[in-house]
């Protein structure tokens, strides 16, 4: 049979009510003795929510505890106390209650662990409204939509050549590939899955989506002229090593992670790094084969998902059909599609081509998706603006006080309450409980498993100083909140009639046996505390400690005194450690995380970004964002415990990985020949929306004006200013609006005019004090929207142009 552990209490009251045959009798808080039990009954254990009287006596409570202690050891006894379990909890569960007045909440060992199952299945169902959604997501942010002429109106169609459906659902199913490839290989190898690991699924998908949208952007950002092997070739020139960074530094982030001591950290940080390691080899394998054979579509001006043909989306003037303009509508390319390896060739005759008539030039079309057009036309000029950068900064200064303030009120430590679901009959006796009963974690169980001889005068009083450190320390209550077997035996014998020989019987090895023997029959309770004559346990009570932190230094108080006291090999618990070693663990292994990131983050982006400023600039990001994200939890109530440990080192990898892509090539070695300045922002700042950089002047190198395309592409705009000075061979030169500055004995500068609009080329000669201008030529009336002029000496008859649409021209100069 399964032989419980008796509630003494409740047994005790019961017997005391039906012995008397009184309606009422008196209970005294929180202990109560009684001529029918021979030990104390400790009753702020068994009710809660007490009122007490003027005598001291329990008034009312709201209420009461009982505790069945079942035995898991022996033949079939495991079973049997989980059969008493799951009996119990069903009973309450259909209201089988003695009466209607009383409500009924229960808790068991095994309370957690059927949470957590209930929770995986509760999640279920969700991974896969997941995956449908971010699949429908995908889909529609694919679509390239254009507007038509129609009766005076424009009528919204979908480009089916450029649009890319089919690698929206691509991206989310390759993604699903390597998360069961992953879970797959580490459940080979043994590795073990903890429930906290049913989270990376979600983790994963973003990432996945994440790159899917990256190679899509790249493509997208490719000249349609070219043949698809060189757009896949151009797309992951850019794209691969922006996914190369982000998958690294997520990897790197996650496995410093898995340094932390606590094992479910451990085992989602591997199964975590080890999906966005398939994630990073599937998407450069599986979805960029998808995307070449949908690159092979567009340049055949097929349909995207059907392979079928599509209208000219150029004809307006045809009369197409409802279902033409919604499912068979399809961009041409202004330029023929050069064929592969041809390219070099044919960028150089072009440039010829274009010499004198880049005004009259058709406007390039525009085959960016939607939100690169939102960003780079409308977020960005707008957050480059100076006001707005000012207001950046402020912002910037209120977020850090904020996080400051919210990490210095930051919870450390797990609530066992997140894991049970709010409708659970188990958190709400985890409420009662925390509510109605908080002074039961306020025991200490002090555990003695190499005792001395008690019955040795010596070697008692030795021990019991021993006691008296504990004791006294600052956290505790003191002698009089101890329960220890000695004392109340003690007390037993002198109930009995014995005090007089008390003496006699503890420093009698044979006396002190027997007698406590007898004692432990009698006492149920010590009974339990005793498992030889040489280790016991006993108790007592801490002070109130109201912050983690003082809770911590408690916790290392006593655990210094049981080092002290090492030849006792005593150990001590309390439930207010669980708190301690969260606060000793969670905050230094964050603080730890962050530190090893910043160190080993820095490094990558020094390998792949070539300023070493800018990874000094990336470390610092990943103390802000970390420190962000601690000061923001306690403003969400969210507790620093073992989730969000992860979910700060998550952050670390998703920043750098961001900050990565903002990635340059590398500077020209050559001497600078040319320093442009300009108003309106540079298309490549325009497509890294927010990236803030210092005030900066970039130089443009001109080694032959046949280079003048490639060479524009390497530079960035010069920050807006009116008036700047440039460091040319050790001096200073004027530089305005428009403005170019050779480099080379004689200064010249270009005036951009707005009215009428023209370029004049002018030369400064003679000294700075006398100096006399010379017009050397004025470029002719243009229409468009030029951004930067550039002017080689080597050839004064020509002017090379880039306008904002990144048109590139060649002017022939009125001299």
């Amino acid at each position: 049979m399964n032989s419980c552990f008796s509630n003494t209490q409740a047994k005790l009251l019961a017997d005391i009510y039906s012995k008397n045959h009184s309606s009422a009798f008196n209970i005294t808080y929180p202990i109560y003795r009684s001529t029918y039990a021979t030990e104390p009954i400790d009753i702020s254990k068994v009710l809660g929510n007490v009122s007490l009287d003027s005598d001291g006596h329990v008034k009312n409570a709201s209420a009461w505890i009982i505790l069945y202690q079942l035995k898991q050891f022996g033949p079939g006894k495991g079973q049997l106390a989980r059969d008493f379990e799951d009996g119990l909890v069903e009973a309450i569960k259909r209201g089988q209650a003695p009466s209607k007045l009383l409500n009924l909440y229960y808790f068991h060992s095994a309370t957690f662990d059927e949470e957590l199952e209930k929770e995986n299945r509760r999640l279920t169902p969700k991974f896969s409204i997941t995956f449908s959604v971010l699949i429908v997501f995908a889909i529609l942010t694919t679509f390239t939509v254009k507007f038509l002429p129609a009766k005076n109106k424009k009528v919204p169609v979908i480009d089916w050549v450029l649009s890319k459906p089919l690698l929206g659902i691509c991206g989310v199913l390759v993604t699903m590939c390597a998360i069961i490839s992953s879970t797959g290989l580490l459940m080979l190898f043994d590795v073990t899955f903890v429930d906290m690991c049913t989270v990376m699924p979600f983790l994963s998908l973003t990432i996945g989506i994440d790159d899917t949208f990256l190679m899509l952007a790249a493509w997208h950002e490719t000249d349609r002229s070219l043949s698809y092997e060189k757009r896949i070739e151009l797309s992951m020139r850019h794209a691969a090593v922006s996914i190369s960074i982000t998958s690294l530094t997520d990897a790197l982030a996650f496995l410093i992670g898995s340094i932390a001591p606590l094992p479910a950290v451990i085992y989602f940080c591997y199964y975590s790094s080890a999906a966005i390691i398939f994630i990073f080899v599937y998407c450069l394998t599986m979805f960029v084969a998808v995307l070449a054979l949908q690159g092979r579509r567009e340049q055949e001006l097929r349909h995207s998902v059907t392979g079928g043909e599509t209208m000219d989306l150029a004809e307006t003037d045809s009369d197409f059909t409802a279902a033409q303009l919604l499912l068979k509508m399809g961009s041409r390319s202004s330029v023929a599609v050069v064929p592969s390896g041809d390219e070099e060739n044919n960028n150089n005759n072009n440039n010829e081509k274009n010499n004198n008539n880049c005004p009259e030039s058709k406007e390039k079309e525009d085959v960016r998706m939607w939100y690169q057009r939102f960003f780079e036309d409308k977020y960005a000029p707008f957050i480059a603006d100076s006001k707005i950068a000012t207001l950046a900064c402020l912002t910037y200064l209120l977020y850090l006080s904020a996080a400051f303030y919210g990490a210095q009120n930051l919870k450390i430590g797990f609530d066992l309450m997140n894991i049970v679901q709010e409708s659970s009959a188990s958190r709400v006796f985890l409420e009662v409980r925390s509510k109605l009963f908080p002074e039961d974690t306020k025991v200490m169980d002090i555990a003695v498993m190499a005792s001395p001889d008690l019955s040795e005068i010596a070697q008692r009083e030795d021990f019991l100083r021993v006691l008296t450190d504990f004791e006294t320390t600052w956290c505790s209550e003191g002698r009089n909140s101890t329960e220890f077997w000695l004392f109340e035996m003690q007390n037993y014998i002198s109930r009995l009639g014995f005090g007089a020989n008390l003496d006699k019987v503890l420093n009698n090895k044979k006396k002190l046996t027997q007698s406590k023997k007898n004692f432990l029959m009698s006492n149920e309770k010590f009974g339990y505390d005793v498992l030889s004559d040489r280790q016991f346990r006993l108790s007592t009570r801490l002070k109130s400690v109201n912050s983690d932190e003082q809770i911590s230094k408690c916790a290392e108080t006593m655990r210094t005194l049981c080092r002290t006291h090492e030849k006792y090999n005593i150990t001590t618990y309390s439930p207010l450690w669980n708190i301690a070693d969260e606060y000793d663990i969670m905050w230094p292994q964050t603080m730890q995380d962050i530190y090893i990131s910043i160190a080993v983050m820095i490094p990558v982006a020094l390998l792949f970004i070539p300023q070493p400023l800018c990874s000094l600039i990336i470390g610092l990001n990943i103390a802000s964002i970390a420190f962000g994200v601690i000061g923001t939890m306690s403003f969400l109530g969210v507790s620093l415990d073992a989730t969000s440990m992860i979910t700060v080192a998550m952050s670390v990898g998703f920043s750098v990985g961001q900050l990565a892509r903002k990635r340059r090539e590398k500077r020209p070695k050559t001497d600078p020949l040319i320093v442009c300045a300009s108003r309106a922002p540079h298309p490549r700042r325009r497509s890294q929306p927010g990236e803030c950089r210092p005030l900066v002047v970039i130089t443009l190198a001109l080694q032959d004006l046949s280079e003048m395309p490639s060479a524009m592409k390497g530079r960035r705009a010069c920050r807006e200013r009116e008036t700047a000075l440039l460091e040319l061979d050790d001096r200073a030169e004027p530089m305005y609006f428009g403005a170019v500055v050779a480099r080379s004995s004689e200064r010249i500068f270009l005036l951009n005019s707005e009215a009428p609009p023209t370029f004049r080329l002018f030369k400064i000669a003679g000294n700075t004090d006398d100096p006399t201008i010379e017009c050397l030529g004025v470029v002719g009336r243009h229409d468009l929207e030029i951004n930067h002029v550039v002017w080689n000496p080597k050839f004064p008859h020509l002017l090379a142009s880039c306008s904002d649409d990144g048109m590139l021209g060649l002017w022939a100069l009125e001299l």
